[in-house]
């Protein structure tokens, strides 16, 4: 539900590519791949002896087949590895905040090359304005450099413009930096602690490529 909130109050709607609903116990089904035919594996359970057993297995003759119990609780493991390092947090807000200002910094000096030039396009015209009035150049020389200024400094203008449109979306972006370093250290508990649809919307966020799983360990398809 916070998910599909936030995709209205943002005016969109996110497509996971996966249904968003599942059992618990298969979580990760439809996200996985077979790590010999590298079809998607699906998942169902099965009846033992005396209950229900779940397992993710692939539709092809290949036979693969896991208990879902181990490739959930191997996946809670493998979140562990993109926890970043103690220290690290610093690291990350200062290179994100520098990657951004300098992107920025791009707008703000667009912004003085344009405005450097109307500045000097507004004096040649009142350079020329004083020609005239001293006889040194006639009106139609004067309106000629008028318009030619007129017209450069319109196009000037347009693009700053432009760019002040672009600057009012900066953003303030070491806050967001310290929000997002402070959520991917607790992306293991915020994992656990999430419903299904939370889990399987992290998932498809942190792994649209897919992953496989080998029986022991994942490996990422990017």
């Amino acid at each position: 539900m916070f998910f599909n909130i936030q995709d209205i109050l943002n005016s969109r709607k996110r497509e996971l590519g996966q249904p968003i609903s599942t059992p618990e116990a298969l979580v990760l089904r439809g996200f996985l791949k077979c790590p010999k035919c590298h079809r998607s594996l699906s998942g169902s359970s099965s009846k033992g002896k005396q209950k229900y057993f779940t397992y993710y297995h692939c539709t092809s003759a290949c036979g693969i087949r896991f208990r879902s119990e181990k490739v959930n609780e191997a996946f809670a493991l493998e979140l562990l590895s993109y926890l970043p390092r103690n220290g690290f947090e610093e690291i990350f807000i200062e290179t994100i905040a520098d990657a951004y200002q300098n992107q920025v910094g791009s707008i703000l000096d667009e912004r003085k090359v344009y405005s450097k030039q109307i500045q000097d396009l507004n004096k040649k015209i009142e350079k020329a304005r004083d020609l005239l009035l001293d006889n040194d150049i006639d009106a139609i020389d004067f309106r000629a450099i008028k318009n030619e200024c007129s017209e450069k400094i319109s196009i000037a203008e347009s693009k700053l413009s432009e760019l002040h449109t672009k600057n009012k979306a900066v953003l303030n972006i070491r806050p967001i930096a310290e929000r997002a370093i402070k959520n991917l250290t607790n992306l293991d508990l915020f994992y656990e602690n999430s419903s299904v649809e939370g889990k399987r919307y992290l998932v498809s966020c942190l792994f649209p490529e897919k992953m496989e799983y080998d029986g022991d360990r994942y490996r990422t398809l990017l």
